[in-house]
C-alpha cells in the first residue's frame, strides 16, 4: 500500500494506533471549523444534535459544555473514533448516544433531532443521496443542517468515495443535492480557513 493510499484509508476510517494519532491531528486542524459550525447551528439549550462523522468527539464536547440540556448523538464508521469519543465523556455525567455506522443508514427514528452537522466528512459519504435523505428523515420539520466542506473543486481526488466531491464542483453539487433531497433555505457561507459551509432547513 502506498503512502497516499494509507493516508486516504486512515482519513476515511481511522484504525489502529496510526488511526488514533490521525484522529488527534485532525482534531487540532478542525478546531476552527468546530467553532464556526457551533455559530451556524445556532442551537437552543435543549436542542437535540446529531453529528455525522464525530471523529474524536471534540465538537460534541464543545456543545456539551455550552448547552448542558442538549441531547447529543453521533455516528461514525470508525471503531477507533467511537472508542476515543466515548473515552472523552467517560469521566462526566454526559453520555452522548454514539454509534458506529454510516450516514445512509441512520439508526434513529424520524424527526429525532433539531439540528445536524457534518464537519469535513461529506467527501467520505459513499452514497450522498441516501445520506442526505436519511438526515432529512431524522430532522424535525424546520430542523437545521450544517455541512462544513473542504472545497475539493481544484484538487478533487479520484480516491474520494463521494462522487460529488470527485466532480470538481463539490460545494455547488452538495447544495444541489440538498435541494433535490427536499431541504430548503439553502445558503453557501464562509467556513473556516479554506472550507465552505452550507446551511439548510429540513
Amino acid at each position: 500500500m502506498t503512502e497516499k493510499s494509507t493516508l486516504q484509508s486512515q482519513a476515511m476510517r481511522p484504525h489502529g494506533l496510526i488511526g488514533r494519532a490521525f484522529g488527534y491531528v485532525m482534531e487540532l486542524i478542525n478546531e476552527p471549523a468546530y467553532h464556526r459550525v457551533m455559530a451556524l447551528l445556532d442551537m437552543q439549550h435543549a436542542d437535540a444534535l446529531l453529528e455525522i462523522g464525530f471523529g474524536t468527539g471534540r465538537l460534541l464536547e464543545i456543545v456539551a459544555r455550552r448547552h448542558r440540556d442538549a441531547m447529543l448523538a453521533g455516528i461514525d464508521p470508525s471503531e477507533v473514533m467511537l472508542a476515543m469519543a466515548k473515552a472523552r465523556f467517560s469521566q462526566g455525567t454526559r453520555r452522548p448516544d454514539l454509534r458506529s455506522g454510516f450516514v445512509e443508514a441512520l439508526p434513529w427514528r424520524a424527526a429525532s433531532f433539531d439540528v445536524a452537522c457534518a464537519v469535513h466528512s461529506f467527501q467520505f459519504w459513499g452514497d450522498p443521496v441516501g445520506g442526505a435523505s436519511e438526515i432529512r428523515r431524522v430532522l424535525r420539520p424546520g430542523g437545521r443542517l450544517v455541512l462544513m466542506l473542504r472545497d475539493h473543486s481544484r484538487r478533487a481526488s479520484a480516491d474520494l468515495p463521494n462522487p460529488i466531491s470527485r466532480s470538481g464542483q463539490e460545494v455547488a453539487g452538495a447544495a444541489d443535492l440538498l435541494h433535490s433531497s427536499g431541504f430548503g433555505a439553502i445558503e453557501i457561507l464562509p467556513g473556516a480557513g479554506s472550507s465552505r459551509a452550507i446551511t439548510a432547513e429540513a
